[in-house]
């Protein structure tokens, strides 16, 4: 078979495995997707977000404030398709199809061996982190499809790459801290011309500037911020003070304790925990039983960093600081580590185990075999116990309470219980509410000690904590 017909099967399978039944699995959207996709749907219809803002550059939500690439994107899907489960993953998942792509060509770019690049492409259209990201509405996915995109063209020195990599910035934060510290090596591979760098670092800048919003209120989700973390810290330096008030000054002053916290973190993302075993400890992250990477891609990502280092390849530079850099944004967190915020870290752990593939000349029917059974153990995991677990984490059940609902035409009061757990929003996407309609009438509860705000009445429907406030003459709606 010649490799021009082997990538297009890659490529077909890779979009086959994203959007195949993408407006079923998930079974329901999570809170965030909802977010995306109504205020989508509210600048359509009224050039307004939830909260009545014209064309905002950082859109509120429910106070967690949500970065604009997405949103705006997925203007374009819930045109065509209408405000649903597939418009509003639509952009994750053909993200994760032109990453396949991208990184087959950014492979080839870098490699010489020409089955490398086919290997690499291969790996990353099956990859349980990539696929399952690709059928999610994440913006970090948006944002490593452009990154991937920018770094292409810019291995080809096309200054076009840094258009790429701002709007990878405008899509997710991390990429933000990422982006201009993997710029470094960039520059001493491609050497660009300095206008380009100088016009790149302008912009860079006033995007930082503009979307200050989003990066100040994701410090509450910093070490450096969290309550618990300071307190201990403040007791612990007291007691150590009262002992030894010099070597505390020098051993243990807030520099040091919290970058032990970052190494820790930082190294917990490499972890077999996160990396084989099952992924982060958030339920909207992870397929059961099913770690971020096949244990064999990791045996062999191991087998092709160490020929890496042994070689005197060009691009050894870009690959470690690739590697090293990516986990960062992660690592700052209370929550490290963290699948969505080290989401960078995927293409280059797939690169290096493409060509530990390589490097290996013996056992290759037992190593195919081995592959495959991990594809279908995952295949298993995802299509059969996925969708049971996650019902205790998605609203499933008033999904589908809402659509019976809107196709009885039912124009009632309704009544949903969980102010506090944005319930607000599966109204507005699987009726859906009119945007006008919420603007004018949404009543929002005041900011919580995270910041949050929920709306809890509008248009004729309310949210409650406590069933008494249910009247007959309404329907109420709960998960199951």
């Amino acid at each position: 078979m010649s490799k021009n017909k082997l990538l297009i099967i890659i490529f077909i399978l890779a979009a086959l495995v994203r959007f195949i039944g993408l407006n079923h699995l998930p079974p329901a959207l999570n809170r965030d997707e909802a977010t995306l996709g109504y205020n989508a749907y509210s600048i359509l219809k009224t050039g307004r977000d939830e909260h009545g803002q014209f064309l905002p550059l950082t859109f509120k939500s429910i106070g967690d404030y949500k970065m604009p690439l997405y949103i705006y994107a997925t203007i374009i899907p819930v045109k065509l398709f209408g405000l649903n489960d597939f418009s509003i993953r639509f952009w994750s998942a053909l993200s994760g199809v032109i990453s396949v792509i991208a990184v087959y060509f950014i492979s080839k770019l870098l490699f010489t061996n020409y089955l490398l690049p086919i290997t690499a492409s291969f790996l990353l259209a099956l990859n349980p982190w990539a696929v399952f990201y690709s059928r999610i509405a994440y913006e970090a996915n948006l944002a490593l499809m452009l990154f991937l995109l920018g770094l292409w063209l810019l291995l080809k020195k096309k200054p076009l790459g840094f258009i790429f990599w701002l709007l990878a910035c405008l899509a997710y934060s991390s990429a933000l801290i990422f982006i201009p510290l993997f710029l470094i090596p960039i520059i001493f591979k491609i050497r660009p011309k300095t206008i380009w760098l100088i016009l790149f670092i302008t912009a860079f800048a006033l995007i930082f500037i503009k979307l200050w919003s989003v990066s100040s209120q994701k410090q509450n989700i910093t070490i450096f911020s969290d309550p618990y973390l300071i307190d201990t810290y403040n007791r612990e330096r007291t007691l150590q003070y009262q002992i030894n008030p010099l070597q505390t000054r020098l051993f243990f002053n807030k520099y040091v304790y919290f970058g032990g916290l970052i190494g820790k973190n930082y190294l917990k993302t490499f972890s077999p925990q996160f990396l084989v075993l099952k992924g982060d400890n958030h339920p909207w992250h992870q397929i059961p039983g099913v770690g971020n990477f096949y244990f064999i891609e990791i045996i062999f990502a191991l087998v092709g960093l160490i020929a890496l280092l042994k070689s005197r390849h060009k691009n050894k530079l870009i690959f470690l600081t690739w590697l090293l850099l990516a986990p960062l944004a992660s690592a700052i967190t209370v929550d490290a580590p963290h699948s969505t915020r080290s989401l960078f870290l995927l293409p280059v752990i797939i690169i290096l185990a493409a060509l530990g593939f390589s490097k290996v000349k013996k056992f290759i029917p037992v190593i195919i075999f081995l592959y495959f059974l991990n594809v279908a153990y995952a295949n298993y995991q995802y299509l059969e116990i996925y969708p049971t677990k996650v019902k205790a984490s998605l609203p499933v059940g008033i999904k589908e309470q809402l659509l019976d609902l809107k196709a009885q035409n039912y124009s009632g009061q309704i009544y949903l219980t969980g102010i506090h757990d944005s319930a607000y929003l599966y109204p507005l996407v699987y009726l859906p509410v009119e945007p006008k309609t919420f603007q004018r009438t949404a009543v929002w509860t005041l900011p919580d000690t995270a910041g949050l705000t929920h709306a809890y009445r509008f248009s004729h429907i309310q949210i409650i904590d406590d069933l008494k406030d249910v009247s007959d003459n309404g329907v109420l709606i709960k998960a199951e």
